[in-house]
């Protein structure tokens, strides 16, 4: 069990999202899995270089409301 956050007396900011449960996913293959992590290496070297983006709540939440109404549709 993952233990809640006490947002009440807390000064840590937080969202709300959308979270869908007990999803059948498929196994990755071995390509898969190596696409998948050279791609999250890929990645985190962006970062260390000073090429990631920095965190938006506002663009984060449009973005995410965006995505699950045109799921919807």
């Amino acid at each position: 069990m993952i233990a809640k956050i006490d947002t009440k007396n807390s000064r840590r900011r937080t969202t709300t999202v959308p979270v869908t449960t007990l999803e059948e996913i498929p196994v990755l293959s071995e390509t898969e899995r190596a696409n998948l992590q050279q791609s999250l290496k890929d990645a985190e070297a962006r970062i260390k270089a000073g090429e990631g983006v920095e965190y938006d709540p506002e663009t984060f939440k449009t973005r995410l409301a965006d995505i699950y109404r045109a799921s919807k549709r």
